[in-house]
């Protein structure tokens, strides 16, 4: 909201020709940490990260987890500009796995991959948790619908939770200014235009759209895109709905406070008393980690008892961001719904799904999802960012929900668990280290 302000003032005193124009400058650049959870998170991983590599003795693997640090500290995505910064999906899933490697190379040496702690992860003066096992590494944001705010697979070295949210940017008026324009092509303004000074326009002013309707796909989320939320809507909602989040929320779950129930090896149970519809309900959601390091499988089950108040009808989702690097119709990246594989930045849906899986072929990873027969709605998540190319549709992720519609009254109890199971064709540490050894 602030820098939509701030835009906003800057252009007009510009454009007034007002001498404080020149005082009107952008914040410091940790700022990007505020504006992005994103950023955040990924700063203070690899300030963990950096903590754990220099514990390391001396040694050629030590070596090999600070090239991948090194790597990991690159710019680029840490903030977000006219050249894409965070927005950029590639960039971003490179960043994590240099991280995700040097980590891994870390916890390894000192026999530390299986944990289970609380700790104030993003330094926010909030603790969440951290599951880890040989074959991935899980955070929990207690404070954000007890979400999953990361889920990196260690042997492909991805982290499948890496998901942007989509939310206002102050150049976004611009690209609605272009589509409300009557002639929309004339109001773009071309490399090279003349920037009403007889100076040349500044590559910050130009307005181009690489697509037609792009104004139409600013679409915001109300929460951070986390894995795992509990989502309550009305049971008359659609995919299409739910998609372009105009889903209203009937209950305060998906990013509201929970509870530590347990923590233990593996294992996590929160707890939140909340609202839905009116009626007083228990909430609580157990994660588990299992498998091994090539095959990681995760669980999550929800557990809704009515304690009082009016009986409801409502959907009951739980909800899934996962990224599979699938932009652009990367035909290496897929759902496979019911025996057919489609793009994993296309939409789709299917009533009484018991299994769905999704994967990317280059990265060697897929997931198996499982569960009790629900309806399953599966939708990119794009955002519409300014580049130095002009206004951009770009892949995040996907979306997947599971849902049922649910009937609770005084007493019941509702309950419902989804099984996910890794699978993984290569072990990049491995592979890495038979590559050291050939050249040594």
């Amino acid at each position: 909201d602030e820098s939509q302000v701030f835009s906003e003032v800057l252009h007009r005193a510009q454009a007034e020709a007002r001498p404080e124009a020149r005082w009107l400058r952008g914040a410091f650049w940790r700022n990007f940490q505020v504006k992005y959870r994103e950023i955040n998170d990924l700063h203070k991983r690899m300030l963990a990260v950096s903590e754990a590599v220099a514990a390391m003795p001396d040694g050629p693997t030590r070596d090999r987890a600070l090239d991948h640090l090194y790597q990991g500290q690159s710019n680029d995505c840490y903030w977000h500009g006219l050249f894409g910064g965070i927005y950029i999906s590639h960039m971003r899933l490179a960043t994590h796995e240099h991280l995700i490697a040097a980590e891994d190379l870390a916890e390894t040496a000192i026999g530390a991959l299986d944990g289970a702690e609380r700790r104030d992860l993003d330094m926010d003066g909030i603790d969440e948790v951290r599951l880890a096992d040989s074959g991935q590494v899980v955070t929990v944001d207690l404070d954000g619908g007890a979400g999953i705010g990361a889920w990196d697979i260690r042997a492909v070295r991805h982290a499948l939770a890496a998901v942007m949210r989509r939310r206002p940017e102050a150049y976004h008026a611009k690209l609605r200014t272009l589509a409300a324009a009557p002639d929309a092509g004339a109001a773009s303004t071309e490399d090279g235009a003349d920037g009403g000074d007889g100076a040349p326009a500044s590559i910050h002013d130009t307005v181009r759209v690489k697509e037609p309707g792009l104004a139409e796909l600013l679409v915001y989320d109300p929460y951070e895109r986390r894995s795992g939320l509990i989502r309550v809507v009305d049971v008359d909602t659609t995919p299409a709905d739910w998609a372009a989040a105009r889903a209203e929320e009937l209950a305060d779950v998906v990013d509201d406070d929970f509870e530590i129930e347990a923590l233990e090896p593996g294992r996590l149970v929160t707890r939140r008393d909340a609202t839905i519809c009116g009626a007083a309900v228990t909430v609580t959601k157990t994660i588990e980690l299992g498998g091994d390091r090539r095959a990681p499988t995760l669980s999550l089950t929800v557990d809704l008892r009515h304690r009082d108040g009016p009986a409801f009808d409502a959907r009951v989702g739980i909800e899934w961001s996962l990224t599979m690097l699938g932009g652009g119709g990367n035909p290496a990246a897929w759902w496979d719904l019911g025996g057919e594989r489609v793009g994993h930045d296309t939409s789709g849906e299917g009533p009484g799904v018991s299994t769905i899986a999704q994967g990317n072929d280059d990265i060697g990873l897929s997931v198996t999802t499982t569960t009790e027969s629900a309806d399953a709605w599966f939708a990119p998540i794009e955002t519409v960012s300014n580049s130095e190319d002009g206004f951009e549709r770009v892949y995040q992720g996907s979306g997947l929900l599971l849902s049922w519609p649910v009937h609770l009254a005084p007493g019941d109890r509702w309950t419902r668990t989804i099984e996910h199971a890794v699978a993984t064709t290569r072990d990049r540490a491995t592979e890495e280290m038979a590559l050291t050894a050939e050249r040594a």
